[in-house]
């Protein structure tokens, strides 16, 4: 299984992001997607899934809240879950921008998650976190899209899945077994994951697999 220093995990079915760190779980945040479903189309208003990149950091040292419009920070601030806040579609204090790597799925003409501004962002109706509510993007809590933010760069490994089928260790748990910390079901028929990041090796799955009989 390759190794990724840092690595974002997102699980539509369970609303949930996972931060990874040398294998290992560092942090997870409840989230929101699209209440439109999974889709890669433009204007569709849906989140995509596979495999995406960091490309743009966006929303450095603005204030908590802070509202984005017009391509940029204002100085408005939001009020979290206002009336408002619930009326309108706002993008809050930090903007995590993505960017598609597969050809098909979530890269290219009317497919393309960069081009259709799928975004990891903040929001003011936190109170919405947790259930599906998003035109398309992954909206999270103020507190933790700054902690995000601040804890991974431009060029981070991104995944999205239906459901992340996986055994991730915590930081507390992370030395009683380094080298196979979690595994993904393998989707790699539908073309939306590259297994060989995930694959764990035969021999050592066997041993596992008879440990637990005895």
């Amino acid at each position: 299984m390759l190794k990724y220093e840092k690595m974002i995990l997102i699980s539509i079915n369970e609303q949930k992001i996972i931060l990874i760190q040398d294998n290992v779980k560092v942090a997870e945040y409840p989230i929101s997607t699209s209440k439109f479903g999974i889709g890669n189309d433009q204007d569709s208003y849906m989140t995509p899934l596979g495999n995406h990149v960091i490309k743009q950091k966006v929303g450095e040292h603005v204030p908590k809240n802070s509202v984005y419009k017009d391509g940029k920070f204002s100085t408005d601030i939001a009020q979290v879950d206002t009336k408002k806040a619930l009326s309108h579609d706002l993008i809050t204090t930090r903007i995590l921008k993505l960017d598609g790597l597969e050809n098909g799925i979530n890269k290219g003409k009317g497919i393309d998650s960069f081009e259709r501004n799928i975004w990891i962002h903040g929001t003011p109706a936190e109170w919405q976190i947790g259930t599906p509510s998003s035109h398309g993007c992954i909206r999270m809590k103020n507190d933790d899209i700054i902690h995000l933010y601040n804890s991974i760069e431009v060029g981070t490994p991104v995944k999205i899945e239906l459901d992340l089928v996986e055994k991730v260790q915590n930081k507390h748990d992370a030395f009683s077994d380094r080298r196979h910390t979690f595994r993904l079901k393998d989707r790699r028929k539908k073309g939306v994951l590259d297994s060989s990041l995930w694959k764990m090796n035969n021999k050592e799955r066997r041993k596992r697999s008879e440990r637990r009989k005895k």
